[in-house]
């Protein structure tokens, strides 16, 4: 019996990959495992064993059963299996989709992104190894044009030299590392493509690209409504007092923040497209809510000086509850 009858069982065509040997087979193997077909073992079972007599003798683990050399046609010769380890022609990867977490800073200014993700590529350790029968040269056929003994007829070696990295599938799959430049105002499922950071290309070939989609990652600073952003801003009770401005550091950039006198406790300040960015280029809003600190020169006041403070606050307050306007 030539090695054509086995790839049929298992519906595969006889220039099937050791990974298809191994899909078909699993699938097959489910879809007739006695188990799986209650009352009709005695249908499933029969197709139950060819299926795993073809799938162990196409990953070497079996010798095929093979016509009697008197029973072939004179000056005819079996077919000798074709080498599953053949290298085709480059051919270029394919292309991958990766989810891109952007944080709030790189969305809105800009920025360079690290990421690592999964991308299917040639067993490094099987590209190590010898890929073709060193008896036959992978040709599967002795000197004598009869079937080679070393490998079985398929020209390579057999399942017990295959690599125990991949199983014989030649396939791995390997975590990548990309930095991903981010243009300023980017926006939920804008999508970036890298060229050539996609799939290895099997034979050789090139990578395909890999397409990276934004999601942009609100840290526990902010909140978020939409477009619009809002944070907590710290100013001193004194200049909250007084009024003023001061520098404050959001989101990586200095802003001059303008404080009116008499400012309270969860106050807020509207900056009109600081937010973030849609894919139609509208922006929205930054709102910074105060929250009131101790200036740090307090710790250095003089007994004299707080006193003067206290009666300072209780002049005022006696004039608040007088409604007596305050002294020029």
């Amino acid at each position: 019996m030539g090695l054509d009858e086995y790839y049929r069982r298992l519906e595969l065509p006889d220039t099937a990959s050791p990974a298809d040997v191994t899909r078909a087979y699993r699938r097959l193997r489910a879809k007739y495992h006695p188990d799986r077909n209650k009352g009709s073992e005695s249908i499933v079972k029969p197709v139950f064993k060819r299926v795993q007599e073809a799938f162990e003798i196409l990953i070497g683990k079996r010798e095929p059963r093979v016509s009697s050399p008197a029973a072939a046609p004179a000056g005819s010769h079996a077919k000798a299996a074709p080498s599953r380890r053949h290298r085709g022609p480059p051919t270029r990867g394919a292309s991958c989709l990766i989810r891109l977490f952007v944080p709030l800073e790189a969305a809105i200014h800009g920025g360079e992104v690290e990421v690592s993700y999964p991308v299917n590529g040639p067993c490094r350790q099987c590209q190590e190894r010898v890929s073709q029968c060193a008896r036959c040269g992978g040709s599967g056929q002795s000197v004598s044009g009869t079937r080679c003994s070393a490998c079985v007829g398929t020209g390579r070696p057999l399942a017990s030299d295959w690599c125990s990295a991949c199983l014989g599938t030649t396939v791995m799959t390997y975590r990548k590392s990309e930095t991903v430049r981010i243009p300023p105002g980017v926006w939920d499922g804008q999508r970036l493509v890298v060229e050539g950071a996609g799939h290895p290309g099997p034979n050789g070939g090139p990578p395909g690209d890999a397409t990276f989609s934004v999601v942009i990652a609100c840290g526990s600073a902010f909140r978020r409504n939409g477009l619009n952003l809002a944070c907590d801003v710290q100013v001193d009770f004194v200049t909250a007092t007084l009024g003023g401005s001061f520098e404050a550091q959001i989101l990586g950039c200095g802003l001059r923040i303008t404080i009116s006198p008499n400012a309270h406790p969860g106050s807020t300040i509207r900056l009109l497209r600081h937010g973030l960015t849609d894919r139609n280029g509208s922006r929205g809003d930054l709102t910074l809510q105060l929250v009131l600190t101790m200036p740090a020169a307090v710790s250095h006041l003089t007994d004299n000086e707080r006193q003067r403070l206290r009666e300072m606050f209780a002049d005022a307050e006696h004039r608040a509850a007088q409604a007596i306007p305050p002294r020029s």
